[in-house]
């Protein structure tokens, strides 16, 4: 009767120790989902701004009289920055191509195709257009569909550029 206690003993101390670690494992694995799932919305958010911060940050670079200009590059707007070199002047050109937010620097009068810019974040849209009181409106498009906003106050104003 002894043998049979301590075996019934041994037994259930192997069975709650089983069931404690099967629990364990479980909470692992589960825990490991929610963790992939949150550092992939994570990384996503951080993808799809990207692409307006690095826009702002370019044209707040440029910020001087006459320097930022949209209009159209390839078949969508576009935002031109234009720097002078030696007498020489230069576009940097913001667009979306072909699902990428690109960055074109070429001389004035020779621009190249749109294919050839940098590819700089994925992207789906882009609006540009410049407001009456010295505004920039920008509407950034991303890959999920969803408009991002932003109204970039130039420092210079309509009459210096």
């Amino acid at each position: 009767m002894k043998l049979f206690r301590s075996s019934a003993g041994t037994i259930a101390a192997m069975l709650l120790a089983t069931v404690f670690a099967v629990t364990m494992f479980l909470s692992m694995v589960c825990g490991a989902s929610v963790y992939r799932n949150v550092a992939d919305r994570a990384e996503q958010a951080s993808k799809e701004r990207i692409g307006i911060s690095y826009m702002i940050t370019k044209i707040r670079s440029f910020d001087e009289g006459g320097m930022v200009h949209t209009g159209e590059f390839g078949d969508s707007d576009a935002v031109f920055l234009v720097q002078e070199f030696d007498g020489v002047r230069f576009h940097t050109i913001l667009y979306v191509y072909d699902g990428w937010l690109r960055e074109l620097f070429c001389e004035e009068d020779n621009e190249l195709p749109p294919s050839g810019g940098e590819m700089i974040s994925e992207a789906g849209g882009l609006s540009a257009r410049m407001t009456e009181n010295g505004f920039l409106s920008l509407g950034y498009t991303g890959t999920d569909g969803d408009v991002r906003t932003a109204m970039v106050q130039l420092r210079t104003s309509e009459k210096e550029r």
